[in-house]
């Protein structure tokens, strides 16, 4: 599952998943360079990982959306 880091409080990320689960989050526990926006999943060892590819296909839908609600 993939969870999307809605806002980050001093060293917890609450994060909110897929099926709009809430999971806060230590930031020791993410791998990578994130910021609110980002998207991780889960690795087996119980740590995040940010998942970049993940995070640039949601953009791009999204602004394909927004493209297609305000263009005639």
């Amino acid at each position: 599952m993939f969870y999307s880091i809605d806002r980050i409080e001093e060293e917890v990320a609450v994060c909110i998943g897929d099926d709009e689960e809430i999971l806060l989050l230590s930031t020791d526990n993410i791998i990578g360079s994130y910021t609110e926006g980002s998207i991780i999943r889960e690795t087996e060892n119980d740590y995040y990982v940010v998942d970049e590819d993940e995070e640039i296909s949601r953009r791009n839908s999204n602004f394909e959306l927004a493209e297609s609600i305000f263009t005639d």
